[in-house]
């Protein structure tokens, strides 16, 4: 059963979104929704950044249970490091429903290369990782996929405040579409932080819901409570 494509996409093109003042490592942790099974897992993402550049270190933990059985597992561990805004080494081992897969990518010779279970794929010196931490720009990039280390051109629209109902509280975030391997959505807090984001796996939404460390603005809106997104049509994936 393939339930998600892990994480969402990067920044490329034009609008800057407000990035959050350096400071100790922060921790984010997501709860996964999937329309049918519910709450199936976690995301943990540990952001530091620092005068050098940013580390996000992430820990997807997936199991879907049917009458108490698990059907599916899905297990990742990803580490990409830039300085600025480059991305110079990305590293990560997937464990998904018994398929072992291991990226290897660091920037070289003017590009970016890497290594993995899936075979060798090289990228531009401006490939950025597909993730939501990342978001800063619309416009067409090209983006590496960590889960398999595949280098795709993505283009990334949208920017518009738009006003999300999250359990029954209106919430005025920052929605941005990337199309690229697949349709991914990102919701955006005034200060750059993803309160929740979208990815579509053959056609099914998967949800990525933030638990903690929400921005002041929509802590103070939902009144310390855990956000739930409004059902979704889905788009299958290219």
């Amino acid at each position: 059963m393939r339930v998600m494509a892990v994480a969402v996409a990067a920044g490329l093109g034009v609008i800057l979104v407000v990035a959050p003042a350096l400071a100790a490592p922060k921790v984010y942790v997501f709860s996964v929704m999937h329309p049918t099974y519910g709450r199936i897992g976690t995301l943990t993402d540990t952001v530091d950044r620092s005068a050098d550049g940013t580390r996000i270190d992430s820990q997807l933990r997936i199991a879907v249970k049917l009458v108490g059985i698990v059907v599916y597992r899905q297990d990742a561990d990803i580490t990409a490091i830039l300085h600025g805004d480059k991305l110079v080494s990305l590293e990560s081992v997937t464990d998904k429903d018994g398929q072992h897969l291991e990226v290897h990518g660091k920037a070289e010779f003017g590009g970016f290369a890497v290594n993995a279970t899936a075979g060798s794929f090289t990228g531009p010196a401006t490939t950025a990782p597909s993730s939501p931490w990342l978001l800063t720009r619309t416009g067409r990039g090209t983006l590496i996929y960590p889960s398999t280390g595949r280098i795709r051109a993505a283009q990334v629209s949208g920017g518009e405040v738009e006003t999300i109902s999250m359990d029954g509280v209106a919430v005025s975030l920052r929605h941005f579409v990337v199309t690229g391997l697949n349709r991914e959505d990102v919701w955006l807090d005034s200060a750059g932080i993803p309160v929740m984001f979208r990815s579509f796996e053959d056609g099914t939404p998967i949800d990525f819901v933030l638990q903690n460390a929400l921005g002041a603005a929509v802590a103070a809106a939902l009144g310390a409570k855990t956000p739930k997104l409004q059902p979704s049509s889905g788009y299958h994936k290219n």
